[in-house]
């Protein structure tokens, strides 16, 4: 309870008119100041009925104090009939010795310092409760500054979050527009994915590219033409041998003829060739020689005939020699070379046909590389539009799975937000316009609340808010009065510790007894310490004898059963007075009604 409920509650003890009417509530703030807070919780403490005048009593002092017997000069008058010898009250008590009053001093003092010590506490706690407010408010300026800079701060973030929020719906209408547009494939819209492009016209005009690389290719690369090509054989581009008799296809048959026919006519050429060459160089020696015999006709020199004669006939002579080393030369010799160097005129032939082949080999492989760059761009072309369209296939893939993992996402926040929707819409949640004063069975949570206020599982059959409120005054009242009990207890504590303080301090002083030396005993306990001691040695004595007394006490009690009745009176006695008056009061009806059955 709080301090005002319990200051009605005394006033009520004592009969305080219209104490009924007073509020608890009103008079709480009386507790909180510092001066009154004692006097007060003296009052509640302290006051009851017998501290209440009875109406006799004070009608008496009300005649006392009409009459004016109270006085001063009447109040002298009836000290002065006293005799003057009489001792006062405190005249019997025995006189204290110096060392006590000493004694007493030191523990007034350390008392009096543990009150400072408290006072210089509550000082400083006071200091600090006076300085509270002054922090309180520089904490209160500071979280207003916090508290607005942090609007501040939140309203900026939410003009940006609206303005992303706004880009993002911008940029979700665009995707959509443009993936509806790329599902309807409407021809007026904007191309935008490579998928959207229309391909009959590339495609007819690789159709077209094709047709005429086939058209060129056969063009260039007639039919028969790798034949042709392929057909070098390595027999021709060696020596034939026109005399071999071996066997051979036609082809090289008829090139043996061609070769044959070739070698007849260079040998007779070359024959000829000689012969003329012979013959020119015969006549251009005759000329010479006419020439001489012309010119030393001129210059008039004699001829000797008979000289020429001789040198005629020496000529002739060694002219028969030459002459048959020319027929042997132009019949066997020369014939001989001219057929050997005939075998060799086909290689001009192998040559030449050999360049034939290679020049062939040439334009084929030129014609080729053509045709083959052709369709490597081709091939290059359609792999880059195949990659284009894996590519953008990838890219599309991604969005689908990013737009299905938000998708996901949005679906698990739509159901959570009608899920909240759903418990908002409860119509134990909504406030209605005619106040009910009954719980609901479906509010669950005020139903809990009211189970932990019930005591002692009390079941109710209807909860209500009235008393879920009361319930919460209650437990408020509860810890405000925990907190006083917490407050008295810690104030007792500071008391007993304070008091432990200087007990230490004056057992410490006992101690020692102002050296640094411990002793172990006073000096005025020694004695006391050695009757304890004797004691303790005569207790186990002692402690056998009242062990042996109970033993016999119970072997009697255990044969007289007069004196097991007077155990029991006497345990009643002592421990229920009103069991036993009821026993006597029995047992003298008992002895009443035998009385009478004796006399009748």
């Amino acid at each position: 309870m709080s301090g005002g409920k319990i200051f009605v509650e005394t006033l009520r003890k004592i009969a305080y008119p219209q104490s009924n009417r007073l509020n608890g509530e009103n008079f709480d703030w009386w507790f909180d100041i510092g001066e009154e807070k004692e006097f007060v919780e003296w009052f509640c403490n302290s006051i009851n009925e017998q501290n209440v005048l009875a109406e006799e009593a004070l009608t008496e002092f009300e005649s006392i104090g009409e009459a004016n017997c109270l006085a001063q000069e009447d109040l002298d008058k009836v000290l002065a009939t006293c005799p003057k010898d009489v001792e006062s009250k405190y005249g019997n008590l025995p006189e204290m010795t110096i060392e006590k009053l000493e004694e007493e001093v030191k523990a007034l003092q350390l008392a009096r310092n543990v009150k400072i010590q408290q006072r210089n506490k509550r000082q400083l706690i006071a200091s600090e409760i006076r300085h509270m407010p002054i922090r309180l408010k520089n904490e209160e300026e500071e979280c207003t500054k916090l508290l607005r800079d942090t609007q501040e701060q939140l309203f900026a973030e939410n003009a940006k979050l609206n303005v992303t929020l706004s880009k993002v719906f911008e940029e979700v209408q665009q995707l959509s527009a443009i993936y509806s547009s790329v599902s309807e494939r409407r021809p007026e819209q904007q191309t935008i994915f490579l998928s959207q492009l229309e391909l009959d016209s590339y495609l007819q005009q690789e159709e077209q590219c094709t047709a005429a690389l086939t058209e060129y290719t056969k063009k260039q690369l007639f039919k028969g033409i790798t034949e042709l090509v392929e057909s070098s054989d390595i027999k021709k581009f060696q020596l034939v041998d026109i005399t071999s008799q071996g066997e051979c296809n036609e082809v090289c048959k008829e090139y043996q003829q061609q070769m044959a026919r070739i070698q007849a006519a260079y040998n007779s050429g070359q024959r000829q060739l000689i012969l003329a060459k012979a013959k020119e160089q015969s006549t251009k020696v005759k000329l010479q020689y006419m020439e001489q015999r012309i010119s030393s006709m001129r210059n008039r020199k004699l001829i000797d005939l008979n000289g020429a004669k001789a040198k005629k006939n020496r000529l002739s002579k060694e002219l028969i020699p030459i002459n048959a080393q020319v027929e042997r030369l132009i019949n066997k010799e020369i014939p001989d070379l001219i057929v050997e160097n005939a075998q060799l005129l086909n290689m001009p032939v192998v040559k030449g046909n050999f360049d034939l082949q290679m020049a062939r080999q040439d334009y084929y492989t030129s014609k080729q590389d053509q045709v083959a760059s052709q369709l490597l761009k081709q091939k290059s072309r359609f792999e880059l539009l195949h990659l284009a369209y894996e590519m953008e296939l990838c890219k599309h893939r991604d969005v689908h799975q990013q737009l299905e993992n938000l998708t996901a996402e949005l679906e698990q926040s739509r159901g959570e937000f009608l899920q909240r929707l759903e418990m908002l819409s409860d119509k134990s949640l909504q406030t209605s316009c005619k106040q009910r004063n009954i719980i609901d069975s479906n509010n669950t949570s005020n139903i809990r609340l009211c189970q932990i206020f019930d005591a002692d599982d009390k079941q109710q059959l209807f909860r209500t808010y009235n008393g879920l409120e009361q319930e919460a005054r209650n437990l408020q009242q509860e810890v405000i009065s925990l907190k006083d009990q917490l407050g008295a207890t810690q104030r007792e504590q500071s008391c007993l510790w304070s008091a432990l303080e200087s007990d230490i301090e004056r057992f410490r002083n006992v101690m020692y007894s102002g050296s640094n030396k411990l002793l172990l005993h006073h000096e005025e306990l020694s004695e006391p310490l050695q009757k304890l001691e004797c004691e303790l040695q005569r207790l186990p004595e002692i402690i056998g004898n009242i062990a042996d007394d109970i033993k016999s006490k119970r072997q009697i009690l255990g044969s007289n059963l007069n004196r097991q009745g007077e155990r029991v009176l006497y345990v009643y006695f002592f421990q229920d007075p009103d069991k036993l008056k009821e026993i006597v009061e029995n047992l003298e009806r008992r002895v009443r009604a035998q009385k009478i059955g004796s006399e009748s």
